[in-house]
């Protein structure tokens, strides 16, 4: 019992620094975070935002979310993000509501550096919808939109758009079936 009273004092107070850093940052952040198990890294160049009631994983790896200049990530309401997350936004990347982000998945919206000699990098906007589910080490790549309750399973690489409530999987990510969803319907 000691145990478990010194953990959610742990997890108070890496609340508490997560909330300092995003002031530090200047990132915007909404009521009730719940954090666990460490604080995440958190770089702002850009803009920052972080919902009501998200909740931050940090065992066994750090949350990585980063903007650059011109980027934007911005974490809907009753966002749950697992250990070692990996984002970085030099457009956009947006997370709808009640969206769960699996173990180690990452959100790239650029490549940063070009493939060929006199090719620029052009960062193209993320758009995950509502209550969608992104399975443990998905990679999502520049320019794609989710849509609402749609899943993406375990393992997949995203490159191209995935409907609303379908389920996607494999590299590259193709259709699998239709996920059955109402409106209303959140995760637990």
């Amino acid at each position: 019992m000691p145990f478990l009273f010194l953990t959610a004092q742990f997890d108070r107070l890496y609340a508490g620094l997560t909330r300092m850093r995003m002031r530090a940052i200047g990132g915007q952040l909404g009521r009730h975070l719940r954090v666990r198990g460490g604080t995440p890294y958190l770089r702002n160049e850009g803009r920052l935002v972080i919902g009501d009631r998200v909740r931050l994983r940090n065992e066994p790896s750090r949350i990585r979310l980063g903007t650059g200049a011109d980027g934007a990530i911005i974490l809907g309401n009753q966002v749950s993000l697992n250990t070692g997350v990996h984002m970085f936004s030099a457009a956009r990347i947006e997370i709808g509501d009640g969206t769960r982000i699996g173990d180690n998945a990452a959100l790239f919206d650029t490549s940063f550096h070009a493939v060929h000699q006199g090719q620029t990098v052009r960062p193209r906007p993320i758009s995950i919808g509502r209550n969608v589910w992104i399975g443990r080490n998905a990679i999502i790549l520049p320019g794609v939109t989710i849509g609402d309750h749609a899943v993406v399973a375990a393992g997949a690489v995203v490159f191209d758009d995935v409907p609303a409530r379908e389920l996607w999987r494999g590299n590259p990510a193709t259709f699998v079936k239709h996920v059955r969803a109402d409106d209303g319907f959140l995760r637990g």
